[in-house]
């Protein structure tokens, strides 16, 4: 009995553990910034980044899916020629929308 819980434990501890989203070498200096932030900058385009929101019908960490979504935003950005993202709306099943912006003062 204990090991057939033992395993499905094991499992989502070692995906909980896991980073889906790795960042590009080149988004490495794209920042994740408020919109008070980049009201200097030109505004490139929107975007959207998604991720699972739920592993086997569980809700993923909030915080963890921030992070991942960022840093899909941030990819996006460098494949475009920005240097700075804004997020433009709360997390929703997953997805969230992004602002790219060319900031000057930061190259």
């Amino acid at each position: 009995m204990k090991a057939k819980l033992m395993f499905p434990l094991l499992g989502a501890v070692l995906v909980s553990g896991c980073a889906f989203v790795k960042l590009n070498p080149q988004a490495d200096d794209v920042l994740v910034l408020k919109p008070y932030q980049v009201r200097e900058c030109e505004q490139l385009r929107r975007s959207t980044s998604q991720v699972m929101h739920k592993i086997w019908f569980v809700n993923r960490n909030q915080e963890r899916m921030a992070e991942e979504l960022a840093t899909l935003a941030r990819n996006t950005a460098a494949e475009l020629g920005g240097n700075a993202v804004v997020a433009d709306s709360p997390i929703e099943e997953g997805r969230q929308r992004f602002v790219i912006y060319n900031c000057p003062s930061l190259r």
